[in-house]
């Protein structure tokens, strides 16, 4: 799924290695490197913001610990209501539907030229011979296209240039960029990648050509110079925006292999990015982050061995149910956090003492953007527990409690009167169909399973809402 962290990631991962592409390569003679260089870094930066680098999972909590039921935080926007966030995707939806059409547009004038054109089938390409002269010569995947004129003379440079082209499939390595840019539409650097690679291919076409020494090569590409602005899509055999560089770098020696190693010091540079990149979220935690988060809420000393396993385990006042519904009514999903559509469980890891109270609130795993500050807070403001037993004596016990964030992408429909109300509830609730029709269930806050939710009377209901597959009722 594309997210805007991964956009902007991605777009700041092509900017670092474009960079490094014209500080340290463009004038390099290693045409055929800088060409894979091109469309590698391209690659990678499509897959490094998905890389993750490894953090504390569930599986590192201490063995034997007492770990609560999870507790579900949810968050729903009201269906008429639009969000920067939906506008920004708005925005980003039109340039995608634009750059499509455009790029349809391209491909049907380049097979529109070719329609027009008589074929010739040759061993590598078919040949297509134009009756006019509106357009440059030109190749596109296997065809190689010449106006009316060079169809005449069918000069030796232009074909061997072409099907230079055509050899090395230049036109795949155009369309690749051109579907990658539909995405990032709104990144310049998409630009200059796609010239600097069309600039790439006019210099191992040129090289293909020299393999055969022709010493006036050079002046027959200026007094070819038409003055024709070509389709985005076709690699004409001259174009006034190349042939500048392109005659530099034919009278260019060759680069020393010393200059291999600019490719290589790139490397460092992009592990660099990568760690740099790594969102909150994404960020092991060591002591000096856990100490920030492990502050007590009040002054509590304790006193005695802390336990992870008990006879009598501490109860919220009210049972788990109480508990569940403390987390509901207090906990928030911070707003930057649906903005950044961040989803996971913060792992809370406290201390319920022999008096009762809640101490030692830490967290050993977070998804970050506030939520775990979140989660420290409300737990940290949890009354007083019924203290742990163990032998007939009240101990201090450890807990871990899971919280998962989790947004919701069905927009919920308010169901203000008990006639909406009884249209749900008249079905059975033994039913089985219910069952399969709703897969979450959350009574006063917390998810519960089925069993549990048909338990609660229709009577006792005073609030309801459900969405495709979530039903939310509050009772008295």
């Amino acid at each position: 799924m594309i997210t805007l962290p991964y956009l902007l990631t991605a777009s700041l991962y092509l900017l670092l290695f474009y960079s490094c592409y014209v500080v340290l390569l463009r004038r390099n003679t290693f045409f055929g490197l800088n060409r894979a260089y091109l469309l590698v870094s391209v690659a990678l930066s499509l897959l490094f913001p998905l890389v993750r680098l490894s953090s504390e999972t569930v599986g590192q909590l201490p063995i034997g610990s007492i770990t609560l039921p999870e507790f579900v935080v949810g968050s729903a926007t009201e269906r008429n209501e639009w969000s920067a966030m939906q506008w920004v995707w708005a925005v980003y939806g039109i340039g995608v539907i634009i750059m499509i059409v455009r790029l349809g547009l391209h491909v049907r004038a380049v097979f529109q030229l070719i329609r027009r054109g008589t074929k010739e089938k040759k061993s590598i390409y078919t040949l297509v011979r134009l009756p006019d002269d509106n357009s440059p010569s030109f190749s596109f995947g296997h065809y190689l296209v010449l106006n009316r004129t060079d169809a005449q003379t069918e000069p030796d440079a232009l074909l061997r240039h072409e099907e230079a082209h055509i050899r090395q499939y230049h036109s795949v390595d155009v369309l690749v960029l051109e579907v990658v840019q539909l995405v990032f539409w709104f990144n310049p650097v998409m630009w200059f990648y796609k010239r600097a690679l069309q600039e790439l291919h006019e210099f191992l076409a040129d090289r293909a050509v020299l393999k055969t020494p022709q010493p006036d090569y050079p002046r027959q590409l200026v007094a070819y110079a038409l003055n024709v602005s070509p389709a985005a899509l076709i690699t004409p055999f001259v174009s006034q925006s190349t042939l500048k560089q392109r005659i530099v770098m034919l009278q260019k020696p060759a680069s020393h292999r010393w200059a291999l190693l600019s490719y290589v010091s790139i490397l460092p540079l992009a592990a660099c990015l990568v760690m740099c990149t790594q969102s909150e979220r994404d960020q092991p935690q060591g002591e000096a982050e856990r100490a920030h988060l492990a502050t007590p809420n009040r002054a509590v000393k304790i006193e005695g061995k802390v336990y992870t396993a008990v006879e009598e385990q501490p109860k919220f006042p009210g049972g788990m149910a109480k508990l569940g519904q403390y987390l509901g009514e207090n906990l928030r999903y911070p707003e930057v956090a649906q903005k950044a559509k961040a989803e996971g469980r913060v792992f809370v890891r406290f201390i319920v003492t022999k008096e009762g109270d809640i101490t030692n609130v830490e967290i050993l795993k977070g998804i970050g953007y506030g939520t775990e500050e979140e989660a420290k807070r409300v737990v940290s403001q949890m009354p007083r527990w019924e203290p742990a037993m163990q032998n007939g004596e009240a101990v201090n016990v450890q807990y871990h409690l899971p919280i998962n964030f989790q947004l919701e992408d069905k927009k919920e429909s308010a169901i203000p009167s008990s006639a909406n109300q009884s249209a749900f509830f008249s079905f059975p609730t033994d039913d089985a169909s219910s069952q399969k029709l709703y897969k979450h269930f959350v009574v006063n806050g917390s998810e519960v399973a089925f069993n549990e939710f048909q338990k609660y009377d229709k009577a006792d209901i005073v609030e309801a809402s459900s969405s495709d597959r979530l039903i939310r009722i509050q009772t008295h």
